[in-house]
C-alpha cells in the first residue's frame, strides 16, 4: 500500500513538474521568440525617451543685414503627473492656474492625465518661470525652447507676419518661405525611469537640428521707418479707417518699403484684431479714381493719337452722356491734351479714351498690369478686376478711362506707374532678394524681370514731363520737393455704396502716385487713405506723405538734389542718414527726345 501510494505520488509530482516546466518553456518560447519583436517595442515605448531638438527658425533680414526677426530662448513649463498624488492635484491647480494666467479646468484637465510628461505653458514669462521655479516641486520642470522675436517691434509687421507657437508660419514672409525658415528638427534617444524621469548617462543617439535659413529682404529698414512714420501722420490726422504706402526702386522692382495702418506688433499679436493684421497694399483692391487716368493717356500717346498740344474742348465742366452728366471739379473749354491730365479733367480724359476703340483701351488696361497678379514672393495678393469690352455697359467707356469700374491693388497701380518710370517695360516687383542657408550657400537670388514692353520710350518721356507739370503746377503740389523733380499724379475716388448701386458723396479713397527724380527715375511710391475725414482729396491728404518719404529716402540712398533749387527745404533730420547708394543694378533705357508740343494742334 505504502509503495502504491509512493508511485502514484511520484507520478503525479512528476506530472506537475513537468507541466509546470513546459508552461515555463512555452513563456519562455512567447517572450524570446513569438512575441519579442512586441515586448521589445513596448519596452521602448516606456523605457525610451525621444526627445525633440528644435531647430532654430532662420532669421529675416533687412537689404543692409539688419534684423527684423530673430529668435529668444524662452522657458516652457511642464509637468509629471505621476509624481503627484491625487490628493496634491486640487491645490496645485488653483496656485498654478493663478500663476500661469491659466484656465483652472485646463490645468487640472492636464495634472489628472495619467503620463510622465504633460505641458502646462509654451513660452512663458520669465517672471512666470521664476514663480513656478520658486515652488520647488519635483512635478513641475522648465525647459527653454526657442520664441520668435521681432526686435523692431510693428515695423514691417503685415510683411513680416506671424508664426504659432511651434513655429510655424501664419502669415506674410513667415508663410511664404516656412519651410526655409523653419529647418528640420533633431532628437535625442535616452532612457527614463519607472516615473518618467530622464536618465542622462543611458543617452544612445544624437540627431542634431538643423536651422533654418536666412532670408534677406529688399526691404531698407530705414526707408521702411520714414515711411512708417509719415503714413502715421497722415492716417492720425485725417482719421482714416486705414492708409498704405509703398515704396519701389523704379528700374528692379525691388520693394524698399511697404507699410499699413491700422498696424499690431507680431511678438504680441493675439491681442491685435485680425484686421489689423492684413496686408492692404497687396491684399485690397479698390477703385483708383482719377491715378487711373495715365492710363488713357499713355495709350492714346502711344497709338499716334494725339499730341501734347492738341485741344480739348471740355464743355465747361459739364459732359452729359446717355442720362447722365459728367462733371469736372472746375469748369473748363479747351484745353491741351497736357493740360486735361495736369488739371485731371474726367471730361476731358473721357474724350482722350474715346480715341481708341474699347478693345485697343482694353488691351492697354492689362498690359499696364492691371487685373493679373504681379507675382511678388508674398501671400494673398488679390489679381484686381476689370471686365472684357464684350461684358461693358453703355456708361463703361465713360467711367473705366476715370478710374470707376476698375479694381486694383496699391501694389499694381505702383508698377503700372513703374512703365512711366523705367522706359516702358512693366517689372515684376519683388521683396525678397535671397535666401541663404545655415552653411552660406545661397539657395535662392531674385532679379529683375522684365515681363513686357508697355509703351515706347518717345510716350514714356512725354508723359515723364506731362507728370512733372502736375506736380509743379498741377494737382499734386503738395508732392513738389525743392532740389528734386518729382513726377505724379492724384486721385479721389469715391467710394461704392454698400448696396453696389452708385457711388458715395462722402466717402472716397485718396491717393497719391509718383516718382523721383523725374529726370532720372529712382523710386516710385504709391500712398493710399481710405475714407479720411475733413479733407479727402489725393493732393491734400496723400501727395504730403510722398513729399516727405521720398525727400529724405532719395538723400539717404546718395541722391545729391540740385542745391541752387533746395531753397532750405530740406529740413536738418533728413541729412546724415547713412551713406547709402543706389539699389541694384537699373535696367538700361535709351533716353529719346520728348515728343514736341506743337503749337496750333487740332481741336478735339
Amino acid at each position: 500500500m505504502f509503495s502504491s501510494l509512493s508511485r502514484q505520488r511520484f507520478w503525479v509530482t512528476a506530472f506537475l513538474v513537468s507541466t509546470l516546466f513546459a508552461l515555463i518553456a512555452y513563456q519562455l518560447l512567447q517572450l524570446t521568440i513569438f512575441r519579442r519583436a512586441a515586448l521589445l517595442e513596448l519596452a521602448d515605448r516606456q523605457h525610451v525617451l525621444r526627445i525633440e531638438v528644435p531647430p532654430y527658425r532662420g532669421q529675416i533680414l533687412d537689404r543692409n543685414g539688419k534684423e527684423l526677426a530673430t529668435n529668444l530662448n524662452v522657458p516652457s513649463i511642464y509637468a509629471v503627473p505621476r509624481l503627484m498624488g491625487r490628493s496634491e492635484v486640487p491645490a496645485l491647480t488653483q496656485k498654478l492656474s493663478k500663476t500661469l494666467n491659466l484656465e483652472a479646468s485646463f490645468v487640472r484637465g492636464r495634472l489628472e492625465r495619467d503620463k510622465a510628461f504633460v505641458w502646462l505653458k509654451r513660452r512663458a514669462d520669465f517672471e512666470e518661470a521664476e514663480k513656478v521655479r520658486k515652488m520647488e516641486l519635483p512635478s513641475l520642470g522648465i525647459v527653454d525652447e526657442p520664441r520668435r522675436f521681432y526686435p523692431q517691434g510693428d515695423l514691417l509687421a503685415h510683411v513680416l507676419g506671424i508664426t504659432d507657437v511651434d513655429s510655424r508660419g501664419m502669415e506674410g514672409v513667415e508663410l511664404m518661405f516656412n519651410q526655409k525658415l523653419r529647418g528640420r528638427s533633431g532628437h535625442r534617444d535616452t532612457k527614463r525611469d519607472a516615473l518618467g524621469r530622464e536618465i542622462r548617462a543611458y543617452e544612445a543617439e544624437s540627431v542634431p537640428a538643423i536651422n533654418g535659413s536666412r532670408v534677406y529682404l529688399t526691404v531698407d529698414q530705414y526707408v521702411q521707418y520714414l515711411t512708417e512714420r509719415a503714413l502715421d501722420k497722415a492716417y492720425l490726422q485725417w482719421k482714416a479707417q486705414a492708409g498704405w504706402a509703398i515704396v519701389m526702386h523704379a528700374r528692379t522692382g525691388e520693394i524698399l518699403a511697404m507699410a499699413t495702418r491700422p498696424t499690431f506688433d507680431p511678438n504680441q499679436y493675439g491681442s491685435s484684431k485680425v484686421d489689423h493684421r492684413r496686408n492692404r497694399a497687396v491684399t485690397d483692391m479698390y477703385e483708383p479714381g482719377s491715378v487711373f487716368k495715365i492710363v488713357a493717356a499713355s495709350a492714346v500717346l502711344n497709338e499716334g493719337k494725339i499730341t501734347p498740344a492738341d485741344e480739348i474742348f471740355c464743355e465747361n465742366g459739364k459732359y452729359r452722356y446717355g442720362s447722365k452728366v459728367l462733371h469736372d471739379v472746375h469748369p473748363y473749354g479747351k484745353l491741351s491734351m497736357e493740360d486735361v491730365i495736369v488739371k485731371s479733367s474726367n471730361i476731358g480724359t473721357v474724350k482722350l479714351a474715346s480715341l481708341l476703340s474699347p478693345d485697343v483701351f482694353y488691351r492697354y488696361v492689362r498690359a499696364f498690369g492691371i487685373a493679373e497678379l504681379t507675382g511678388i514672393d508674398l501671400p494673398g495678393e488679390a489679381p484686381g478686376f476689370i471686365r472684357p469690352p464684350s461684358q461693358w455697359s453703355k456708361t463703361s467707356p465713360y467711367n473705366i478711362p476715370m478710374g470707376q469700374e476698375v479694381m486694383v491693388t496699391a501694389l499694381q497701380m505702383t508698377t503700372a506707374m513703374g512703365v512711366l518710370a523705367n522706359g516702358g517695360h512693366l517689372i515684376k516687383p519683388y521683396i525678397v532678394s535671397r535666401v541663404v542657408d545655415p552653411a552660406g550657400v545661397v539657395l535662392k537670388k531674385n532679379k529683375p524681370v522684365l515681363k513686357r514692353q508697355v509703351l515706347s520710350p518717345e510716350t514714356v518721356q512725354t508723359m515723364q514731363r506731362i507728370l512733372t507739370r502736375v506736380v509743379d503746377e498741377g494737382t499734386g503740389t503738395n508732392a513738389k520737393i525743392g532740389g528734386i523733380p518729382v513726377a505724379g499724379k492724384t486721385g479721389t475716388a469715391q467710394k461704392v455704396l454698400p448696396n453696389g448701386r452708385g457711388y458715395s458723396h462722402s466717402n472716397f479713397i485718396s491717393s497719391f502716385i509718383g516718382f523721383a527724380p523725374a529726370d532720372d527715375p529712382m523710386l516710385v511710391m504709391t500712398v493710399v487713405l481710405d475714407d479720411p475725414r475733413g479733407r479727402y482729396y489725393g493732393g491734400t491728404v496723400a501727395a504730403p506723405v510722398f513729399k516727405e518719404v521720398i525727400e529724405a529716402a532719395l538723400i539717404y540712398l546718395g541722391y545729391v538734389p540740385k542745391l541752387e533749387d533746395l531753397a532750405g527745404t530740406v529740413n536738418d533730420e533728413n541729412l546724415g542718414k547713412g551713406t547709402g547708394t543706389k539699389t541694384a543694378e537699373a535696367v538700361q533705357e535709351s533716353q529719346p527726345k520728348l515728343l514736341p508740343a506743337q503749337a496750333g494742334g487740332r481741336v478735339l
